[in-house]
């Protein structure tokens, strides 16, 4: 982000970005010696075979242009684990304040109390903009990740947010997956991000998964520090 501070994204919506990392804005590098963490948990409320998730996600800085992070998750249902550690820095950023950003995963996910390597390559543009509602931004992230079971899986996620004067974020996401050997699947993902205190977000949100009606419910708790 100090190449935001010089002026390639306004600084009020520099601010914005820091924050909205896990809303979809990873094309945007951490700030040099900032950390970011969140954990969040999603459940189900209605019968379908979506199981709950609850996800861990951290990020820090190292340099202007690198950031390192850990994404894992684990899943109600099936007791699967998945843990990676994560390097991503931009590739391109604009004077208009665009940004394109590649990324690397590794690590390992357990499936049935087996244990799998994990590599998944990842490729993220972000876009900060101006409008009558305010400040906001838009990202897509697109990865896919080849796991040692001989599994595979391809996602991209599209986000569009607003900053509020209030310091909260209102988002939502378009989610698609598609696993081999399952189905593909298309999600829509609102939700509202309220400040608590300095550095201390609660995200209320929720999600509809239009291929299977799954509905879920999610809350969450973020600090950036």
């Amino acid at each position: 982000m100090a190449e935001a501070r010089r002026g390639v994204v306004p600084g009020a919506l520099a601010a914005l970005l820091i924050s909205a990392v896990q809303a979809g804005a990873a094309a945007w590098p951490r700030a040099e010696g900032q950390s970011f963490l969140s954990y969040s948990y999603q459940f189900q409320i209605n019968e379908t075979t979506d199981r709950n998730y609850s996800s861990l996600y951290y990020e820090y800085g190292v340099t202007e242009r690198l950031t390192f992070g850990i994404d894992a998750g684990r899943s109600d249902g099936s007791g699967d684990l998945t843990g990676l550690f994560f390097l991503r820095s931009p590739v391109l950023s604009t004077d208009a304040g665009t940004w394109i950003s590649a990324e690397l995963a590794v690590g390992a996910i357990e499936i049935e109390d087996e244990i799998y390597g994990v590599v998944r390559p990842g490729l993220s543009w972000g876009r900060g903009f101006q409008s009558g509602l305010g400040n906001g931004w838009a990202g897509v992230e697109s990865s896919y990740a080849f796991r040692g079971d001989g599994s595979e899986e391809g996602k991209i996620d599209a986000t569009i947010g607003l900053n509020h004067a209030s310091g909260s974020l209102s988002l939502v996401q378009l989610q698609y997956a598609a696993p081999t050997g399952g189905e593909d699947s298309v999600s829509i993902a609102p939700s509202h991000v309220i400040s608590l205190t300095r550095g201390v977000f609660l995200e209320l949100g929720g999600a509809y998964k239009l291929t299977n009606d799954a509905t879920s419910l999610k809350i969450g708790l973020w600090s950036e520090f």
